[in-house]
């Protein structure tokens, strides 16, 4: 039997008295999509940090691909691996083109120079094409990072995490930016990458409707998962309160909307609620 691609088992994160994420266990196997949902200050972000090795939980046990992570296995684990963290909404004033943005995602842009040089560079351009021609950035890859607009920044850092081909890609609320005609082309690549390359996709997002037709399974996180809501499930009304609190309202949604709740409620939509 395969090893899920990534196995998170008790995991504790901040202060005993107020942690960020507690007693939380999730299991992915390779190929699903999932979408992570849940309120501001859920720990949606940290969880997808820790999943990448760049933030150590302070209780709990993490496998990759099979394999431990630990300070030992972190960076060759990572090779596998593609992060998009949350835009900051400021940028760098440093002059850089599209394509060196999108290089800094090879393995290979850091280490040293000479080792650079020893390596294939026609297979590292084609994989930087390739990357830029998934989200249609191509045209633009000699453009200066700084002039372009907030949309197509974050298609170029969607870009950046694709370049090594990764196993298992973790995104942050990818769709910031982005209008709704590229939301809905990256939900749609998201889709083919899961289903025609294998690769195991981790997104967060606030939008239940915006995601539903695309991913395998939705999970409500807040602290630790409340619910993992799969194709045909309904997200049960006091898991929506558990996670925003009893003021929320939940609303009627087409019965096809994974999690959603079903068409007899007339009341607000709670995950606007986030």
């Amino acid at each position: 039997m395969t090893a899920p691609v990534a196995h998170l088992s008790h995991i504790r994160f901040g202060s005993p008295k107020k942690p960020i994420l507690d007693h939380l266990s999730l299991e992915v196997e390779a190929g699903h999509f999932m979408g992570i949902i849940g309120p501001n200050g859920a720990g949606k972000s940290t969880l997808l940090s820790i999943i990448a090795g760049l933030t150590k939980p302070d209780a709990g046990h993490i496998d990759l691909f099979g394999r431990c992570l630990n300070r030992k296995t972190r960076q060759t684990l990572q090779q596998d691996l593609g992060y998009l963290h949350q835009s900051q909404g400021t940028q760098p004033d440093i002059p850089l083109r599209v394509y060196d943005v999108v290089a800094m995602g090879l393995s290979s842009y850091h280490t040293s120079l000479f080792t650079r040089f020893l390596r294939n560079k026609q297979h590292e351009k084609d994989m930087i094409c390739h990357a830029l021609d998934l989200v249609e950035m191509t045209n633009h890859q000699y453009a200066d990072f700084r002039n372009l607009s907030g949309g197509q920044q974050q298609r170029v850092r969607l870009a950046r995490a694709l370049v090594r081909q990764p196993k298992l890609l973790l995104l942050d609320e990818p769709s910031a930016a982005l209008d709704s005609r590229h939301q809905e082309k990256l939900y749609q690549l998201l889709r083919k990458l899961c289903d025609e390359k294998g690769m195991t996709v981790l997104m967060v997002e606030h939008d239940i409707a915006a995601i539903t037709s695309y991913v395998d399974s939705v999970a409500c996180l807040n602290k630790n998962i409340h619910y993992h809501a799969k194709k045909g499930d309904t997200i049960p009304d006091e898991v929506w309160r558990e996670m925003y609190g009893d003021h929320v309202n939940i609303v009627a949604h087409d019965a096809s909307c994974i999690g959603c709740a079903p068409v007899k409620h007339n009341v607000q939509e709670g995950h606007h609620h986030d």
